[in-house]
């Protein structure tokens, strides 16, 4: 299997390049912390309505490599631990609406994915109406949880809102899903290809790192730095799938593959080999927004290590 295909921080934290055992442990109980918040903050599939529960369990609980959320809480510990009990709320916000964004993605209307995490997709499994509710669900409680911290100051708290609407809204992923639906076809350059990878991945790696930088009380030009960051790894990441697209097996990449061979990707248009060059410029690129961030790196880059470690090249 060629390496970029294996994309989890438990199955390759341990492989970063900064040779960290330390950092790869950290990041491991991160994403266990963040599953274990996110359990709690969803009904139980006993309460009424039974069904609606159960299927937003089943989506935001069916695995995942929490990498959002554990963005905005490393750059809130970067900072020394300023905020970090409410940017790991904002985490599990943001994983709520990613676990949100994907089961739209999945319906017929959209992708018509049939396979999403090695399982059935929520529609395949629970009907397409039932999905769409709990997408709405999901949401609104995402917004609700950054809502009810009531230890954090309200102004924190109305920022972090606005950054994760914006982000989901037409400046944002709505947008992105949209370009993708009626326009990508029309794409006959990599620049309009990189800004549909921004608004449909990038723009929530970028508002997790903000919110993180929210959550510490960061000032404008170290958070324009996070965001520089965040958003090349967003880039690199969606680059990094569109390969996985195309070398993966369904079996392997966990999901449908051959998706986007009617659209216009960095693959289609550099071929893989310019594709995996492209993400590695990108990897570059956050690398040197981190170091002017003068935040501290260690960690953050043994994240960068633990999802791309050894994706860039075949």
């Amino acid at each position: 299997m060629n390496p970029i295909q294996q994309r989890t921080i438990a199955d390759t934290g341990s492989q970063a390049r900064t040779n960290s055992p330390g950092a790869a442990k950290t990041l491991a109980s991160l994403r266990d912390e963040v599953e274990t918040q996110l359990d709690r903050m969803v009904t139980a599939r006993s309460e009424f309505p039974t069904n609606l529960h159960e299927v937003m369990r089943y989506s935001l609980l069916g695995g995942g490599k929490r990498i959002r959320a554990i963005l905005c809480v490393l750059v809130s510990e970067a900072a020394d631990n300023r905020g970090r009990a409410f940017a790991m709320k904002a985490g599990c916000a943001i994983e709520m609406v990613h676990a949100a964004s994907l089961i739209l993605d999945d319906l017929p209307c959209m992708d018509a994915a049939t396979t999403r995490r090695g399982r059935p997709t929520t529609h395949r499994k629970f009907g397409d109406a039932s999905s769409i509710l709990a997408a709405i669900g999901l949401l609104n409680r995402a917004y609700e949880v950054i809502a009810e911290c009531s230890a954090t100051q309200e102004r924190t708290k109305c920022e972090a809102i606005r950054a994760l609407t914006k982000a989901v809204g037409t400046e944002g992923m709505i947008t992105g899903q949209e370009m993708d639906l009626n326009e990508h076809n029309t794409f006959s350059d990599a620049a309009n290809v990189e800004r549909l990878n921004w608004l449909k991945t990038g723009v929530l790696f970028c508002t997790a790192a903000e919110m993180g930088s929210i959550s510490a009380g960061l000032d404008k030009k170290t958070t324009d730095a996070v965001r520089r960051f965040s958003t090349h790894i967003g880039l690199a990441f969606q680059t990094a799938d569109d390969v996985i697209d195309q070398q993966a097996t369904a079996v392997t990449a966990g999901k449908d593959v051959r998706q986007d061979t009617d659209k216009q990707t960095l693959v289609s248009i550099f071929g893989v080999d310019g594709a995996l060059q492209s993400c590695e410029e990108h990897l570059e690129l956050a690398r040197a927004a981190l170091l002017e961030s003068g935040l501290d790196g260690k960690v953050l880059n043994a994240f960068i290590d633990s999802i791309f470690a050894n994706r860039t090249r075949n």
